[in-house]
């Protein structure tokens, strides 16, 4: 049958639109954080540098890094999901 695609179809326009929105509710929420906060998020995923070098440039331990980009993950994961 010609329409045995047509679900399919359907089902991949749903997901994409989720998924654009899921993308603009984060980059909504990214753009609400602090200055501090996102500069946070652009060291570790824009430079992709280690929590050891985001926390030598800013002068906090690892452990300090790590706790916090652990809190924004869970604050972003909650707006989007």
């Amino acid at each position: 049958m010609v329409l045995s695609g047509y679900g399919d179809a359907s089902r991949v326009t749903e997901d994409t639109a989720l998924k654009n929105l899921q993308l603009e509710t984060l980059r909504e929420t990214v753009d609400g954080l602090d200055e501090r906060d996102r500069r946070l998020i652009s060291l570790r995923y824009d430079e992709e540098l280690s929590m050891e070098e985001i926390g030598r440039r800013l002068g906090v331990s690892r452990m300090a890094i790590s706790k916090r980009l652990r809190t924004l993950n869970r604050k972003l994961n909650r707006a989007v999901n």
